[in-house]
């Protein structure tokens, strides 16, 4: 377990590091920040437009919400680039195991994210005119970081699909985040969808963390909203194995024919 968390700060502290070559604060927050802002608040401009406040509310709330996702998905694009640069081999030979240095890849992902969530929560609603029941509010800050978990544990899972197949990761992103945009009751209820549709969409991430949300804004039961949690909390364990086993794979095959270091 020591070993396990050390990779996970050296994996934190590589990402950022990472990062910092790539944005500065400003670039950061003028660019990357303002944009998924922006975004959140068309979405919810839109909902104001074809409904009413109410429908505004909805909609802000889920979007806001679904930045986690967002970002923490781009795990997809972290893991490809180990491919691509020809080091994916040197983190499957890592003493501790190759799992723990591939699921911690992107984590400075899930700290963005959790940044990005935590200031739209704060900033747009009051902007847009739009109350929140403060200081309930509040509580929907531990939900999303398990939302954040959990959809990492979803774009981990689904990075396996870009380390198979070469220049597909952006194709594979945007995918993992739309489809939980559209179908994972961010704009419209999953009620909306017909009944397979609503079911099969319970395996994705944000839609049981969301609903519990808004289930801490209209002031629901304390156990429903924990065990829409739990819920939520399922799904991304289940997001993780999927991930696990599909890494496993991947090194086991790469190791027995060669292909672990192609770079596409």
């Amino acid at each position: 377990m020591r070993d396990v968390l050390r990779i996970v700060r050296e994996s934190l502290v590589l990402g950022l590091a990472e990062m910092g070559a790539v944005y500065t604060w400003r670039t950061w927050t003028f660019g990357w920040l303002v944009r998924l802002l922006c975004q959140a608040t068309f979405y919810a401009l839109l909902g104001r437009y074809v409904g009413d406040e109410e429908t505004m509310r909805y909609v802000l709330v889920g979007n806001i919400m679904v930045l986690a996702c967002m970002e923490s998905a781009i795990v997809v694009i972290s893991l490809a680039g180990e491919r691509a640069t020809g080091t994916l081999p040197l983190l499957a030979v890592t003493p501790s195991g190759h799992l723990p240095v591939y699921l911690g890849r992107g984590l400075q992902w899930t700290v963005t994210g959790l940044a990005s969530s935590l200031i739209a929560w704060l900033a747009l609603p009051p902007l847009l005119g739009v109350p929140l029941p403060w200081p309930r509010a509040a509580l929907a800050i531990p939900v999303i970081v398990v939302i954040l978990v959990s959809s990492y544990g979803y774009g981990c899972a689904l990075a396996g699909i870009a380390l198979r197949l070469h220049g597909v990761e952006w194709l594979v992103l945007n995918f993992a985040y739309g489809i939980v945009m559209t179908f994972g009751g961010v704009n419209v209820p999953v009620e909306f969808w017909p009944a397979p549709l609503e079911a099969a969409v319970q395996a994705l991430p944000v839609v049981h963390g969301l609903e519990a949300v808004r289930g801490i804004l209209d002031g629901a039961p304390a156990g429903h909203v924990m065990g829409l949690l739990g819920a939520e909390a399922l799904v991304g364990a289940c997001w993780y194995a999927v991930a696990a086993l599909s890494m496993d794979r991947l090194v086991s095959a790469g190791r027995r024919d060669g292909t672990l270091d192609h770079a596409g």
